[in-house]
């Protein structure tokens, strides 16, 4: 995992964690919730060459300390601390990548500060509403227990949910559901689950509240910077159908990896088209 050794502070007065490599142009990675910088292994050696990679924790994951405040993890929160972290480098534009949530994090940065964007790169992660599309049927009802959960059994549920996936058999119920999968590594299902076992819950619960009732529908018309959408027909949390496609329409000249076997875990599964997909894009940035 990517050591975070630099950090910015909110403002709700939360520090934020992040760091840096390699040179170049800047190139910003922004997670997922309830994931970190793991998911980026497979492309930060490579990408580190070319450009300056920022990496960073949402408030409540990694390095970063929890929330302050619940208003502290909206996702123009979320943006500003991306602001924040690009003032901190003297960063003027960068490109933004975004997996899972990530993917509304850099839209809401877009629509507050466009001018610092030079492209736009979400990953397998929705525009609105993170729980109209993830789990099918079953998002909505968790989302509507993480808004109605009592604070003080949030973290006993977390924590009895990760002695769960800490279970001899729990990689192969999670391919069942089909939350990893099958070319996810067993050593790169750990790091996920050894990370979930530091985050926040109270700061998770607010973040994925405020991600259910985020929308960057209205924005997507208005976008005027090159946009790269990688979407997987198999991701149960951003089903490319409703979610990757759907942005693709939206937004003028977007382009679409469009992976007939994605999941929610292709970045650990399809590294080679992704890295050579997003390697093409950038090469055609003006």
């Amino acid at each position: 995992m990517i050591t975070h050794d630099r950090h910015v502070t909110a403002a709700d007065g939360t520090r934020v964690a992040y760091s840096v490599c390699g040179s170049g142009p800047a190139l910003v990675l922004t997670n997922g919730i309830t994931t970190s910088t793991y998911f980026w292994r497979e492309f930060v050696p490579e990408w580190s060459t070319r450009f300056t990679v920022v990496t960073w924790d949402f408030k409540g994951h990694g390095a970063s300390e929890p929330a302050r405040t619940p208003g502290g993890v909206t996702m123009p929160a979320l943006a500003d601390d991306l602001r924040r972290i690009l003032d901190d480098l003297g960063i003027d534009r960068a490109i933004l990548v975004g997996f899972s949530m990530g993917s509304q994090v850099i839209l809401e940065a877009y629509r507050r500060y466009p001018e610092r964007i030079r492209a736009l790169i979400p990953i397998l992660g929705p525009y609105e509403r993170l729980f109209d599309t993830a789990l099918g049927p079953l998002g909505k009802l968790i989302g509507g227990l993480l808004r109605h959960t009592p604070r003080p059994l949030l973290t006993p549920i977390f924590r009895g949910f990760h002695g769960v996936m800490r279970l001899p058999g729990s990689v192969a119920l999670g391919r069942g559901l089909r939350l990893y999968g099958p070319g996810a590594a067993p050593a790169q299902i750990r790091r996920f689950v050894d990370h979930f076992g530091v985050i926040d819950p109270p700061t998770i619960r607010a973040m994925a509240v405020a991600a259910g009732e985020h929308s960057a529908r209205d924005l997507l018309p208005e976008i005027q910077v090159p946009v790269l959408i990688v979407a997987g027909a198999r991701d149960v949390f951003a089903p490319a159908a409703r979610v990757g496609e759907s942005m693709h329409r939206q937004i003028a000249g977007a382009e679409l990896l469009y992976l007939p076997a994605g999941t929610h875990t292709s970045l650990f599964e399809h590294p080679r088209e992704i890295g050579a997909a997003v390697a093409a894009f950038l090469g055609r940035l003006p």
